[in-house]
């Protein structure tokens, strides 16, 4: 995390200020804020640097986020993370690298509405279990006896929160620990790995003091509406009836993504809106899905059978060859027999997970590509049809930047 060595003028506070401004009441917000990442060196990861950016705006909401990061060392998860807490204050952050058990009792208001980030949640970090009571309970409270003047009595300390939090780790969270974080996994492909790899070879000029000054102050302004109301509108109550609900940790998981709505009209509030009382719009809900629907979707998926787990294996050998996938593929990335490779693709397939992409044929050469998870949440194009909105929704892409509209069919 870089220091702020330099102490800044009252003129370039002032730029910074008026630089913020512009990025908030741009429409193409959220892709500025990606090709910031992609000039201070981020390689790909352009959904999980936008999950991260809602996350830790939404530390200053009475009910924040929380984020799990997953992924096999050396795969670059704390790297996404640092590249996104560089945008942040000093003040904002919270790094937690190592606590010992009694620790949390005594922070007071030090964590409020700040980003808690304990890179490698393992046993080496020590006893991080009163983290989940601050993230459900906004506080951590711890009753010690004393003695004073010859007579015992209680002394009262209570950690308050709310915390947004970011975790990282090479395993799951225990299932207490999943239900209140969403959950990311890093691309591992061979794929990404390659653009990595090339993206050395490049020079890439980093932020300068400047940019880094002025995403810092879009914090800063963000923090003068900590604590504004933002209600939901009527239509949002229908969005249940096409929710996803075969899963009980949806109960949790549905209030996250409401409060990942909220983040992102908090976001898009300089766009002309009244600053003194907030109501997420269908572009907010639109933006949102864009960004987090497939986080969810991973996030309920947590705990994956064998099927599952050949389902993501055809899936990143797809994405690897751009194609459909043969038993051979599997045999060899799995170092397992043909046998053993068709015995797991027909299991798959019969479980619906992945599908057959060819009609038999003289060799009898099956072709078979994953069958994508069911959505979390409704796709807002076929949601704006339904909900009979009058107007008409336009948006940018918040990763591809491209204009997508939303419109009632004549």
């Amino acid at each position: 995390m870089s220091r702020h060595k330099h102490k800044a003028s009252r003129a370039e506070v002032k730029r910074a200020k008026r630089e913020a401004k512009k990025l908030l009441q741009s429409p193409h917000f959220f892709n500025e804020f990606l090709l910031a990442m992609k000039n201070d060196g981020l390689v790909g990861e352009e959904q999980t640097a936008l999950v991260l950016f809602v996350v830790v705006v939404s530390r200053l909401l009475l009910h924040p986020l929380n984020v799990f990061v997953k992924a096999r060392s050396s795969a670059g998860k704390n790297f996404v993370i640092n590249k996104v807490l560089r945008l942040l204050p000093r003040h904002a952050i919270s790094e937690i690298t190592s606590v010992s058990e009694r620790a949390w009792n005594y922070l007071g208001t030090q964590l409020r509405h700040t980003v808690v980030y304990l890179q490698e949640r393992n046993e080496a970090v020590g006893n991080v279990h009163p983290l989940r009571l601050l993230i459900s309970e906004d506080r951590i409270i711890r009753l010690v006896p004393r003695w004073k003047d010859g007579k015992l009595s209680t002394k009262k300390y209570v950690a308050c929160g709310p915390v947004a939090s970011i975790s990282t780790g090479t395993k799951q969270l225990e299932i207490d620990d999943q239900t209140r974080h969403i959950s990311i996994s890093i691309n591992e492909t061979a794929d990404q790995t390659r653009k990595i790899v090339k993206s050395y070879t490049r020079q890439t000029k980093g932020l300068s003091r400047k940019e880094l000054r002025a995403w810092r102050m879009v914090q800063r302004v963000l923090e003068k509406r900590m604590g504004i109301e933002i209600t939901l509108p009527e239509w949002f109550d229908r969005v249940a009836d096409w929710l996803f609900v075969d899963d009980l940790r949806v109960r949790r998981y549905y209030p996250a993504f409401i409060e990942a709505c909220r983040t992102v009209c908090l976001i898009r509030s300089f766009q002309s809106r009244r600053a003194t009382r907030l109501t997420v719009d269908f572009a907010d809900f639109a933006i949102t899905t864009l960004i987090f629907d497939r986080v969810f979707v991973e996030s309920l998926r947590l705990r994956k059978g064998v099927n599952e787990s050949t389902r993501d294996l055809v899936d990143n050998l797809s994405l690897q060859k751009k194609g459909p996938v043969r038993a051979k593929d599997v045999a060899r990335e799995r170092g397992v027999s043909m046998d053993r490779a068709y015995r797991m693709l027909r299991s798959a397939e019969t479980a619906g997970v992945i599908m057959r992409t060819n009609e038999p044929e003289k060799g009898n050469r099956k072709l078979f590509l994953a069958v994508p998870p069911p959505r979390f949440v409704p796709d807002p194009k076929r949601l704006f049809r339904k909900l009979h909105l009058k107007e008409t929704v336009r948006i940018c892409h918040p990763i591809t930047g491209e204009h997508v509209v939303y419109r009632r069919e004549k």
